[in-house]
């Protein structure tokens, strides 16, 4: 059996249409930036695309952790489910969230009868301020004006 990886999108919340497409909500880069610590998330959704070699319904384990201290933010227990093999999308809600500290995280995925774990790596870092006087650097989109 291989359950595999294709690609994760960290977002605040995900939604589905009622014509079957998803619609992602606060789209992170793999940094999430706060102006203070600790602060609360009122939820965290990891969108998981992922391929199976079979059908099937497996356990699953997974937990929320800072690399830095150990510390488990989350930890839970659920399934998940192919109808038929190849690629299919795993949204995983959590509950809101406390992060105590900046540094490296890791959401981790544990899929019945499968030796490796299923792994997303983030970094949560403190927002510093511009300051004041400061001009923001020239850009935008390219073929507009300011």
């Amino acid at each position: 059996m291989a359950i595999t990886q294709k690609y994760t999108i960290m977002c605040d919340e995900m939604r589905r249409e009622d014509n079957g497409k998803f619609l992602l909500i606060g789209v992170y880069s793999d940094t999430m930036l706060s102006p203070t610590f600790p602060f609360r998330l009122p939820g965290l959704t990891f969108f998981m695309k992922m391929d199976s070699d079979r059908p099937g319904s497996w356990s699953i384990r997974m937990r929320l952790e800072h690399l830095d201290t150990g510390q488990r933010l989350l930890e839970a227990i659920g399934a998940l489910n192919f109808q038929r093999p190849g690629s299919g999308f795993n949204p995983i809600k959590l509950p809101p969230l406390q992060f105590n500290a900046p540094g490296v995280y890791h959401f981790v995925l544990e899929v019945e009868g499968q030796t490796e774990p299923i792994l997303y790596e983030f970094t949560v870092g403190l927002q510093i301020p511009q300051g004041q006087g400061q001009q923001p650097q020239a850009g935008g989109m390219p073929g507009m004006s300011r």
